[in-house]
């Protein structure tokens, strides 16, 4: 492998799958990421991580990797998951695909759509649609409280 990909671990079992579980929260670096997971360790709640939309863009598939590989060592016993935003660019998801992560939005035309859906599944991967955030954490001052709050409310869960 080469020493430029970041391997990550395959999916555990804890992981909830998107469509109807978990808090979602719009996540735009490690520092949300660690509040929101945080939070929902405390809660013992599942949660589920959007980057922001086009964010494969802004910050590349490599940092999303790394995010979820330091997701995967320090909070393994959370259930999570990140869904990483690759907007309409078939060769972002590929190359998502390549380090390794596993839950990708894509909103490109249907004939790619159509072609990567087989790539996807061979990777044990998912094209997902884009969740709504619950919670944007990118204008919080406070992110564990903001996180908190949020997980502690009634019943928060993915929105259809």
């Amino acid at each position: 492998m080469s020493e430029n990909v970041i391997a990550l671990q395959r999916r555990r079992a804890a992981t909830p799958a998107v469509a109807g579980a978990g808090v979602v929260v719009r996540v735009h670096g490690w520092k949300h990421v660690a509040a929101a997971l945080t939070a929902a360790r405390e809660s013992s709640r599942p949660v589920i991580l959007v980057a922001p939309p086009n964010g494969t863009y802004t910050g590349g598939v490599g940092f999303w990797a790394a995010i979820e590989k330091r997701r995967q060592e320090l909070f393994a016993d959370v259930a999570a998951e990140l869904v990483v935003d690759c907007d309409g660019a078939p060769g972002h998801v590929m190359a998502a695909l390549r380090v390794g992560l596993r839950c990708l939005v894509f909103d490109g035309n249907a004939a790619a759509r159509a072609r990567l859906l087989d790539i996807v599944r061979q990777h044990g991967a998912r094209l997902v649609p884009r969740p709504r955030a619950t919670l944007d954490l990118i204008h919080e001052k406070d992110l564990l409280r903001a996180c908190r709050t949020l997980f502690a409310q009634a019943s928060p869960v993915y929105p259809d």
